[in-house]
């Protein structure tokens, strides 16, 4: 291994225990003696072949947008122990809003705790805190059956954690509380809500000996988040008595979120593998279970990666009240229901809750101090229908033609990563 290569190599290796310490913070440049800047920029290309569908925004046309983005990261010291840092974020995708991406106020009493209040990054997965950096990742795109589900990435509220560094062991615990109260996103597309998760609570816990890390993370809140779209028929069936029916489609309740990462790393490959598991309360939104293995080897300056991911939704399960009327068949005279009906059991079909399987290759080259470029081949297969990750059609809901349909395609990925 190259001397130009160590610093990936420590970003990929001890990214457990670093990342839960905060964010990744390369090269900052002292503007003053108070004043710290640093930042990160990155730029990928994307083509997908194989369907007419969309995955994550990338279709059948080149397209610079989906990940491509700019971030500044300045913290000003007030004293050796308290400081503010904040995140700004210009980012290309129509997905994400570009601005104040993180603001919080940290307070450091010694080297065995950090306090930390304001708006911070949702500690859901290893790479949480750096998933915008992906410089300190062997992909382009983290593996999407575990990243790209998430429903929110940053929230309002504190955070406090303990490290605990030994000649062969450290351990860092970290608590959160707060809410979170703005834009939802599912397999990594915005949604048409309005999100408001309240009481959210979690606790992460990093473990690390000699090349071993260990990560296990619990996350819940309750969530109170509206979908508009849902409301005229909600309210429809609550006018004709169907009340079973139209609490289905409530989106109230308690969600659940744990995760578990292992990861084994030496001076010439790692390995690593990562699984969460998200639960609700309420029936239109099914559990689902993604994970990932991956595994890559460092030669000079080359890393060669491999990747197998899937995820798997549940079943879900309409009320079957409204069945009589949908059997009746289509009559605007004898069966004026019939519509409602149909649009009920519609909603339902469109929910996904299928599995799909990834493998991705990759290879990443550090060509320059703080630079790299990457490419990633990555082959996605349904292996149920409805997996979340292809595109609904532009009607917004699937035939009867296309609900049964598995889908696959190929994603071609080129990229530039820079920390400055």
């Amino acid at each position: 291994m190259s001397l130009r290569s160590l610093p990936k190599y420590i970003n990929c290796s001890i990214g457990g225990i670093a990342l839960a310490l905060g964010s990744v913070n390369a090269s900052a440049v002292a503007v003053t003696d108070d004043l710290d800047v640093s930042g990160f920029m990155r730029v990928v290309g994307g083509y997908l072949s194989g369907t007419d569908q969309k995955v994550d925004g990338y279709s059948d046309e080149p397209s610079l947008k989906q990940q491509t983005l700019l971030a500044v990261q300045p913290t000003y010291s007030f004293t050796d122990s308290l400081s503010v840092t904040g995140q700004l974020l210009a980012h290309s995708s129509d997905n994400r809003d570009s601005g104040v991406e993180w603001l919080y106020l940290s307070y450091r009493p010694d080297d065995a705790l950090h306090f930390r209040a304001g708006k911070l990054r949702m500690p859901f997965f290893a790479y949480s805190d750096s998933i915008d950096v992906g410089y300190s990742y062997p992909w382009i795109s983290a593996p999407a059956q575990v990243y790209s589900n998430y429903l929110f990435s940053t929230f309002n509220g504190v955070s406090g954690s303990y490290n605990y560094a030994g000649s062969n062991f450290a351990l860092n615990l970290e608590a959160y509380y707060g809410y979170f109260d703005g834009d939802i996103l599912i397999a990594g597309s915005r949604v048409n809500v309005d999100g408001r998760v309240d009481d959210l609570r979690g606790l992460v816990v990093n473990l690390r000996s000699n090349n071993v890390g260990l990560r296990l993370s619990y996350h819940t809140g309750y969530n109170e988040t509206r979908i508009y779209a849902l409301e005229p028929l909600q309210e429809a069936l609550q006018q004709i008595g169907m009340t079973a029916s139209a609490s289905s489609l409530d989106s109230e309740g308690e969600v659940t979120f744990i995760e578990a990462a292992l990861s084994y790393d030496t001076l010439s490959s790692f390995y690593k593998a990562e699984w969460v598991h998200t639960t609700t309360e309420f029936d239109a939104a099914p559990s689902l279970t993604g994970y990932y293995f991956t595994a890559g080897y460092n030669i000079s300056d080359w890393t060669l990666h491999a990747t197998y991911a899937s995820s798997a939704y549940s079943e879900t399960n309409a009320e079957d009240e409204l069945q009589p009327i949908l059997a009746a068949g289509y009559d605007p005279v004898n069966n004026p229901l019939y519509e409602l009906a149909a649009g009920y059991y519609q909603v339902y079909n469109s929910l996904p809750d299928g599995s799909m399987d990834t493998y991705t290759l990759g290879a990443r080259w550090d060509f320059d101090i703080n630079m790299a470029l990457k490419l990633d081949v990555s082959y996605l297969k349904e292996t149920a229908p409805r997996s979340g990750f292809f595109a609904l059609p532009a009607s917004g809901f699937y035939t009867d033609n296309s609900i049964s349909d598995k889908y696959s395609a190929t994603l071609y990925q080129l990229g530039w990563e820079w920390v400055f």
